[in-house]
């Protein structure tokens, strides 16, 4: 398996320098921008992104809760469209998407505790909304981003 340092050796610069470039840091000069990932091609190499979460303390991966009725929603025009609008957004932002369809509230309220203490996602949008939700107090006091469907993105 290619490594940061094997691509930084063939690149003839420091690792640091490498994981500038991956990030696409604003101090390292386009001239070394284009080395390094000359050498990341040649070398096959592509960054262990569950690596880098643990390092930057963000997983770039939001979480999308359904309703617990997802295959009737996915019935409604509303879900895919919406899901494709996310999908766009998430993909220009760099963030991948996680997606739970619970079968009860339990269920649902449970997939979210593991995405939040599992720290899986950054954050979690909810396309759906009852009286009484398990998930809403769950967030409260919580270090999560999460938006409602009613809540503007």
């Amino acid at each position: 398996m290619t490594t940061i340092k094997d691509v930084a050796r063939l690149a003839n610069v420091a690792p640091s320098t490498v994981s500038r470039v991956i990030s696409n840091s604003s101090r390292i000069s386009d001239k070394t921008k284009e080395r390094v990932r000359e050498a990341m091609e040649e070398l096959g190499y592509h960054p262990n992104f569950n690596a880098r979460s643990l390092a930057n303390k963000s997983t770039k991966t939001l979480g999308i809760i359904m309703p617990n009725s997802a295959k009737v929603a996915f019935q409604n025009p509303f879900f895919p469209e919406v899901i494709r609008g996310i999908t766009t957004k998430a993909y220009q932002e760099g963030y991948g998407l996680y997606l739970s369809t619970g079968q009860t509230e339990d269920e649902i309220l449970e997939e979210v505790k593991q995405m939040v203490y599992g720290g899986r996602v950054d954050g979690i949008l909810l396309l759906y909304s009852r009286i009484n939700d398990k998930v809403m107090p769950f967030f409260t006091g919580k270090r999560v981003s999460f938006c409602s469907h009613w809540q503007t993105i």
